[in-house]
């Protein structure tokens, strides 16, 4: 666990000075770079050197948890190892649910290391600053600057962070936690004894595969999972445990994860706060070194928070939503095609069994009987509070897409997990136990085990060549400059780091951004609206790209700007104009796919 500890000390300690270093220098360069990471590694050798203590001794992995620990190796191996590949001249991701999300981030990473102004513009949304927690991506642009391929750059973070991950989960929960990770899920994955085929059978479901829809794709859980499941681990020895010895990171690595943490995933620093919160309101012996890790984390911490919410700006974001997804229009569908109706009052009352199947049953069996327990107040402490979260988030949308509560909703089933076992099942006899556990973990298993299915060819993001011939297209044009073009989530500006009016509306709205005006204005300038000039100045676009997502989405559009703006670039991949500049050749140089 010290290993462990001392890369996300590392990690924890570059980004952070990469961030400041980047607000002293306007912006990140391979000087900063260097200096950042050379300050993590110190301070992961600083604490290798100075904490020698022999492990502390453990029970060795059963049977069972072996068989564990080898699914979350494989299942993990195969996930991130083709997370993204190339083919020939395409650049392709192996889960659909990546398409958008890796190239959200390749567009962070990219934008990062191309040394723009911090705090930096948003490079989906104009006229505001970037309201998302870049520390992983940041962390990424400081290896890209110094040379290492973008693209393997994101396996190799995948593996390792699914590897700290791993061992994180097995500190928290031994082999409950790692299955369990993998095997969330209702009953709906029970249908491969009917179809005979496998496949991700939630995938239109709520309650997805965590494997599949959230560690696959939503990069900071690489940082947040492994940092949250220590800082349980250790605020355990630390505020709870009588047993002398019992691992604990040290006070000041607690303080560096914890504080740090609203960079990297904000849901994981919330759903933690709650939990200290519960502690120091019920458990009197640990307010003394609640009050000093809170209060010294508070100041840096608050300061992470107000810049990636953009002030503090995230309140529009709750909502009142009782059922969470019962009534999205995805599982009414599903509903429809699987049970033949698709009435609301039938989606409300079989949304909880064929999400969670055997989970709600035994989480009440489990509140009983610590209810009735006094001995030691551990227990209770992490399932009551995390059982509330959970409630809560299934009232309350904390964001504009309900979806997105099982980032919190993740948290408190991994703090329920060993609990389920050490205070329940471990207690039932094996004929019980054993059925319980099948009915617990076969359909999500499954159900993750078909999304990686080795026959899948993958799903294409872009091609390589497009890629680098808009970059050289690029190669002159500002890094603080704005494009107008077509919200397309792998448009080729956004895959080389540039900003433009809009990116994907499904990322843009899913950050809470109020994209409906800049959308209807966009699309004005774009159809050549004869304010098309004055719209292109109150969007901040000095440049207009027009290539093959503008021919389809705008199909009809006039092009004004081809006799009135300067081309700056084109090719086979479209043009690009500097709507400022007057033409310096003659109009109507377009190529022939543009005509």
């Amino acid at each position: 666990m010290n290993f462990v500890a001392a890369i996300l000390y590392a990690v924890s300690t570059s980004t952070v000075l990469a961030l400041l270093l980047a607000f002293c220098r306007g912006g990140l360069d391979h000087a900063s770079a260097a200096l950042a990471l050379a300050g993590g590694l110190l301070v992961a050798s600083l604490t290798l050197w100075q904490d020698r203590r022999p492990p502390h001794p453990s029970r060795p992995p059963s049977a069972p948890e072996w068989l564990a620990i080898v699914a979350f190796a494989l299942v993990s191996l195969r996930i991130f190892l083709w997370l993204v590949f190339v083919e020939g001249d395409d650049i392709k991701v192996l889960s659909p649910n990546n398409l958008g999300d890796l190239s959200l981030h390749l567009t962070y990473v990219r934008y990062l290391a191309s040394g723009v102004p911090f705090w930096p513009d948003n490079p989906i949304f104009t006229g505001g600053k970037l309201t998302y927690p870049i520390g992983i991506d940041l962390f990424h642009s400081l290896l890209a600057l110094l040379g290492v391929d973008i693209l393997r750059g994101f396996i190799w973070m995948g593996v390792i962070g699914a590897a700290l991950t791993g061992a994180a989960l097995w500190r928290w929960g031994r082999g409950m936690a790692l299955f369990g990770f993998l095997a969330n899920g209702g009953i709906a994955g029970f249908a491969i004894f009917h179809t005979g085929q496998l496949v991700d059978f939630q995938s239109d479901l709520a309650w997805k595969s965590f494997a599949l829809a959230l560690f696959a794709t939503q990069r900071g859980l690489l940082f947040a999972l492994p940092v949250g499941l220590l800082l349980l681990s250790s605020w355990r020895a630390r505020f709870f445990s009588e047993e002398p010895g019992a691992w604990r990171l040290p006070f000041w690595g607690e303080l560096l994860l914890y504080a740090s943490l609203p960079l990297f995933h904000f849901h994981t620093f919330l759903f933690l706060s709650v939990l200290l919160g519960v502690w120091f309101a019920g458990h009197a012996p640990a307010r003394g070194g609640l009050l000093r890790l809170v209060g010294a984390a508070f100041v840096p911490a608050t300061a992470l928070v107000y810049l990636i919410t953009g002030g503090l700006k995230g309140g529009h974001l709750l909502g009142w939503k009782p059922g969470w997804m019962w009534d999205d229009q995805t599982y009414l569908d599903w509903c429809k095609a699987h049970l033949g109706q698709a009435s609301s009052s039938v989606a409300a009352i079989t949304f909880w069994p064929i999400n969670f199947g055997l989970l709600p049953v035994l989480v009440i069996l489990l509140v009983a009987v610590l209810a009735r327990r006094n001995r030691d107040p551990w227990p209770r402490l992490v399932v009551f509070p995390a059982l509330g979260v959970f409630l809560i988030c299934c009232f309350v949308k904390f964001a504009p897409w309900e979806w997105d509560n099982t980032k919190l909703m993740i948290w408190s089933y991994l703090a329920i997990l060993p609990f389920l076992w050490s205070e329940l099942l471990a207690r039932w006899p094996a004929w019980v136990r054993i059925p319980a556990l099948i009915a617990l973990f076969f359909s999500g298993f499954i159900s993750t085990l078909g999304g990686i299915d080795t026959t899948h060819t993958g799903f294409p993001v872009a091609s390589r060549a497009e890629l680098d011939s808009v970059a050289d297209a690029l190669r002159n044009i500002p890094v603080t400059e704005r494009f107008a073009g077509a919200p397309a989530y792998n448009h080729p500006l956004l895959l080389n780091g540039r900003k433009m009016v809009l990116g994907y509306l499904g990322h843009v709205h899913s950050h809470g951004l109020d994209w409906q005006e800049p959308s209807a204005k966009l699309d004005a300038l774009m159809n050549g609206d004869p304010a098309w000039a004055h719209l292109a100045e109150e969007l901040g676009a000095r440049y207009l790209f027009w290539g093959k997502d503008e021919d389809d989405a705008y199909a009809d559009s006039s092009k004004p700007w081809r006799q009135t703006a300067r081309l700056v670039a084109s090719g086979d991949w479209g043009a690009i104009y500097d709507l400022k500049s007057a033409p310096t050749s003659p109009a109507g140089l377009l190529p022939a796919m543009h005509e």
